[in-house]
């Protein structure tokens, strides 16, 4: 089978709450099964349109789908790349019933859940059934985020823990004569290597002990979880930025942001990382790594050495922080062919495919969505990290499995606005991460919660 690709460009101007209520209108009731076929419907022959990312899983793609053609010879898929922002691009196409038989959408902004409710996605439930398909592949966690109204609507194309990667320039812990990190460190051992390891040339800071590489969006309730907290109820339906949890977490950034100053301002952290003027970045991806690499390279003998681990753990909670969270592949409502997109919808999920993305040399690492992909000697063994890393990558997803909570009204960009406003002021400085400014931050977010559906 030969794959062929195409270029779509993003049509970009319509907002994405016009956008959504445009969807809604041409399809309405969230359902969209369709109904299954026989099995048999997915030998016909028929060509499927396979909506990609530009750059970000093409290697992936480049090296399992020839295989899916060996196996499955009557179904030709094409390959639409699809340019700027992928989410907006998939909203206009689905307001003109144009959407690719096999669509990507994320979960952490809530976009797929979106795309469920409003109908642009096939209900997948009666294809698992009739194919028995076992769904134990994949991290339960995954599977769980991705259930809308108790049914899914894809599959986990994507699977990791955010926010819980720590990496660290070893040479300038070796410059500073600062022991290294190790797995037992605690966030003490952290704030004290980050003293010593900041350095000030009058009122110019020229070194940094620590910085972050995430903040808001779906990324902050993995730094709450190292103080228990969470920005939500476990039921998404309530704002919760007033509990003591919160309050004590952000406390501590607050302390390393304003009094102590060991901490990074937000913006252009990760990029003066790799220019060696932060010697430790935290809450980060644990595929930053492969960002690192081009920009540093080998961890050994690079521009400068570096490793990576866990991040190091709250020693009053034993909690690293970070949350579960992922990407999802689905069936789109305007496929044609909506067995054979099934039968790539599996390929796209498995284990090789999950393989596959954490081999690429460009374009994103995340890897697959099941524990299988993490644990395979292909990924621990990868030639271009430490073992050290790749473990750390491993022992993420086998201990960290607090999935992400997100607001039960499906509004998660709006509600996440209003917190990461309220937060970014505490790290700038223009805010005290007091009882009285968080529970007016919680209101905000409540106005927005107690809102019906988009």
């Amino acid at each position: 089978m030969k794959t062929r690709r195409t270029r779509r460009n993003v049509i970009a101007g319509a907002g994405a709450g016009a956008l959504a209520l445009s969807l809604g209108a041409c399809a309405a009731g969230g359902d969209s099964s369709g109904g299954a076929a026989s099995g048999a419907s997915s030998k016909a022959p028929a060509t499927i349109r396979l909506g990609e990312r530009a750059t970000a899983e093409a290697q992936a793609l480049d090296a399992r789908l020839p295989a899916f053609g060996a196996k499955y010879p009557n179904i030709k898929v094409e390959r639409e790349v699809i340019t700027g922002n992928m989410i907006t691009a998939l909203q206009t196409m689905a307001v003109s019933n144009t959407l690719p038989d096999n669509v990507h959408a994320y979960t952490g902004g809530q976009e797929y859940h979106t795309f469920a409710l409003n109908g642009a996605l096939r209900n997948i439930e009666s294809y698992i059934a009739r194919d028995k398909f076992d769904l134990k592949g994949y991290f339960p966690e995954m599977v769980e985020i991705m259930r809308v109204d108790g049914k899914l609507f894809g599959l986990p194309f994507k699977g990791q823990v955010l926010t819980g990667g720590f990496y660290y320039n070893i040479s300038l812990f070796e410059k500073a004569g600062v022991a290294l990190p190790t797995d037992s460190w605690t966030l003490d051992d952290l704030v004290k290597a980050a003293q010593r390891l900041t350095v000030r040339q009058g009122a110019e800071t020229t070194q940094w002990g620590y910085g972050l590489h995430t903040w808001g969006g779906e990324n902050f309730t993995g730094h709450l979880r190292q103080w228990n907290g969470d920005s939500l109820s476990k039921d998404g339906k309530r704002a919760t930025m007033d509990s003591p949890e919160v309050i004590e977490g952000l406390q501590w950034y607050e302390t390393m942001f304003q009094r102590e100053r060991v901490l990074h301002p937000i913006v252009d952290a990760p990029a003066d990382f790799l220019q060696g003027k932060v010697a430790m970045i935290g809450r980060t991806y644990f595929n930053y790594k492969s960002g690192i690499l081009p920009s540093v390279g080998d961890p050994r003998s690079g521009k400068f050495k570096w490793d990576g681990g866990m991040m190091p753990k709250n020693a009053k909670t034993g909690k690293r922080g970070g949350i579960f969270a992922g990407d999802s592949h689905a069936v789109s409502r305007d496929s044609k062919a909506p067995d054979q997109a099934f039968e790539l919808l599996k390929w796209l999920t498995d284990k090789e495919f999950g393989v596959a993305l954490g081999s690429q040399t460009v374009g994103s690492t995340t890897l697959g969505g099941r524990p299988d992909v993490y644990a395979d000697e292909r990924i621990l063994n990868h030639p271009a990290y430490t073992k050290q890393m790749q473990k750390a990558q491993l022992d993420s997803v086998t201990q960290i499995r607090e999935p992400s909570v997100t607001p039960n009204n499906f509004r998660a960009t709006e509600v996440f606005g209003v917190r990461d406003t309220g937060v970014t002021k505490i790290a700038d400085g223009a805010a005290k991460a007091e009882l009285g400014f968080l529970r007016e931050v919680s209101r905000e977010m409540q106005v927005l919660l107690d809102k019906p559906r988009p």
